[in-house]
């Protein structure tokens, strides 16, 4: 059932001026960039005569990057505010757009990787946690409508780059997508009616001098929050979910970055493939909605069910010449993408609660980042290594069912269960925060 009582209402309808900044950032600064990268493999391929592996390794740089960038985006986050952080990493991805106008070799290609690196995984730190310090009973809901971003960005950004690459060539169609970043997203988050809704839950450090009362104060609060983290890395359930959404990322990413060969493995026309990219896109419209509404409600148990149609993802993956396998595969990879996006911000909250959520979401992105860096190589080399996919798709329908088993045992110990009658309970035997 899904969950829409009055605290929920009211938490959505008095706070959706940010849920509006999110989703313009995630749509404009974050979907441009990932979105239109699949596009950019099969054109060096034939301009350059670079193998599977090399062109999308690009993919590589770029989240071995973002493994970095999360960590201290994350850290920038909490002591700089959010939107100083969303203005630096999308204004990035815009220069890494751009970057491709002048790409002549593997090396100022994957320095390209290494822009967006910076850009997309902390776009997506900074976007978590202003959804997070924003909405609490409705979080994943709230980050489900954020998502919508990405999830119409992979609707229309396929599309959109496919036409500008007919019309302007690959060079220019892709850094004509940074057009959005630098005349829509940059500006909305310092106009004023959306500044304010950052402003109400931002914690920004600028201005004047610290006194030095501050300063030995702001070092007292970096210690125990060190000491809080370093405490965190002994619970379990910290390391479960660490392990679960690398596995799934790793898998999820490798489908995404290679859908564009695949489909033209098939036969398919560049046209023919931007749609069912498209598809895939349009359908997870409803399932990031509907996913972090089922993560509200189910929690780790939900994200332990919603893994297992990554397997599946893989099983339709051989059979993909019959259309309704095709069409299967297509809803599988909007579900399964839906849940990878949403796994890290519900779960890190529901284990360890809102105190250093900046921080561990950095951390747990720079994890999910580095599955995003390795499950594309992956896939490229095994291709190169055999001239097919299927020993790739093998191993990735067993990965998700390991991932699923591990995110099973995680102990949600802030989760705040649907029944008003559980969480008086737990609040009262001090499990979750009053």
């Amino acid at each position: 059932m899904f969950r829409f009582d009055e605290t929920f209402r009211a938490e959505i309808s008095g706070n959706w001026p940010a849920l509006v900044v999110a989703f313009s950032c995630l749509l404009l600064g974050f979907s441009a960039p990932a979105f239109a990268l699949p596009f950019v493999f099969s054109e060096v391929i034939a301009e350059f005569g670079w193998t599977r592996e090399q062109a999308t390794l690009l993919a590589s740089a770029k989240y071995l990057t973002g493994a970095v960038a999360a960590l201290l985006v994350g850290r920038f986050v909490d002591v700089m505010g959010v939107r100083s952080a969303l203005a630096l990493t999308i204004g990035i991805g815009g220069f890494a757009l751009v970057s491709f106008l002048w790409v002549p070799n593997l090396t100022v290609y994957y320095l390209s990787g290494v822009m967006l690196g910076l850009a997309g995984p902390g776009a997506m730190v900074a976007v978590k946690v202003l959804v997070s310090r924003t909405f609490h009973a409705s979080q994943g809901t709230a980050m489900g409508v954020a998502l919508l971003g990405t999830s119409l960005g992979s609707v229309i950004v396929p599309l959109i780059v496919a036409a500008l690459i007919a019309a302007l060539g690959w060079r220019a169609g892709i850094a004509a997508m940074s057009l959005g970043i630098w005349f829509i997203a940059l500006p909305m988050l310092y106009l004023g009616f959306f500044s304010r809704a950052i402003a109400s839950i931002d914690v920004p450090r600028l201005g004047r001098k610290p006194t030095e009362e501050e300063k030995a104060e702001r070092k007292a609060k970096n210690r125990a929050s060190t000491q809080a983290l370093l405490v965190l890395t002994r619970n379990p359930s910290f390391w479960l979910i660490a392990a679960a959404v690398f596995i799934a990322a790793l898998v999820d990413q490798a489908f995404i970055q290679h859908q564009v060969l695949i489909f033209n493995d098939l036969g398919l026309s560049r046209e023919m493939t931007a749609l069912g990219i498209s598809a895939i896109g349009l359908i997870g419209i409803a399932c990031r909605v509907l996913i972090g509404n089922l993560l509200d409600r189910s929690s780790h148990k939900g994200l332990s069910f919603l893994y297992l149609t990554l397997t599946a993802t893989a099983l339709f993956a051989f059979l993909l010449v019959n259309p309704l396998i095709f069409f299967g595969f297509i809803i599988l990879r909007a579900v399964g993408h839906a849940a990878v996006l949403l796994d890290t911000t519900v779960m890190t909250k529901h284990a360890f609660g809102l105190e250093n959520y900046g921080t561990l979401i950095g951390i747990y992105t720079a994890i999910v980042s580095l599955g995003f860096a390795i499950g594309p190589w992956i896939m490229g080399r095994l291709y190169d290594m055999s001239g097919s996919y299927n020993s790739s798709f093998i191993l990735f329908t067993v990965l998700p069912i390991i991932a699923a088993v591990l995110i099973w045992f995680m102990k949600p110990a802030y989760w705040i269960p649907v029944s008003p009658a559980v969480k008086a309970s737990a609040t009262e035997a001090g499990v979750i925060k009053p």
